[in-house]
């Protein structure tokens, strides 16, 4: 391949690692929240945020996404896990057996995992349409995914107990409450 021509598959694993690093960022946000609610669930999203970070980080720093299988099943099973937690509840834990609502911040981490998953396909089945592209058309499809993932991930963020309170409780003069508070 001349030097000055990138793989499909490059554009398919940045946009996976960009999604991986926005999802992780909105699990790491809401931590603190399920910790309060069981250790377990804390450790849970600690894990997840970490493993979605480190990979996304990995999958940008290299030529090649690594373990994209294993990546792409763990995405999977997180996001069926989130779809039981929404539908009948876990069967396990201070709430077992009750469903959770559903918020901005899973959606948009739901939709991000299906970026990973999607863009692992289609980087491993070579399926993006143009296999080899230029540097302008890799900037192009790099720009594309961040925004993408940037228009997924800031809403998301927002609507985790971090976005909601990302300023000091009664901060002084000028202080304005956030959307969504009430104070109490």
């Amino acid at each position: 391949m001349p030097s000055n021509a990138y793989r499909g598959s490059d554009v398919t694993r940045c946009w996976a690692g960009f999604a991986s690093l926005g999802a992780g960022l909105v699990h790491a946000a809401v931590i603190r929240e399920h910790w309060s609610e069981w250790a377990a669930y804390g450790v849970f999203f600690a894990v997840v945020a970490a493993g979605q970070l480190g990979w996304g980080l990995a999958a940008l720093a290299r030529d090649r996404a690594p373990f994209p299988r294993t990546v792409a099943a763990a995405n999977l099973a997180v996001v069926a896990l989130w779809g039981v937690t929404r539908t009948a509840g876990l069967p396990f834990g201070p709430d077992a057996g009750s469903p959770e609502a559903v918020g901005a911040a899973d959606l948009g981490a739901v939709a991000l995992q299906a970026v990973i998953v999607i863009a692992l396909a289609a980087g491993n089945l070579g399926v993006l349409g143009v296999p080899r592209a230029s540097k302008a058309g890799l900037l192009a499809g790099l720009a594309g995914g961040a925004l993408v993932v940037g228009l997924i991930t800031t809403p998301a963020l927002a609507g985790t107990p971090a976005g909601a309170h990302a300023h000091p409780h009664g901060a002084g003069p000028g202080h304005v409450e956030s959307a969504g508070h009430h104070p109490g």
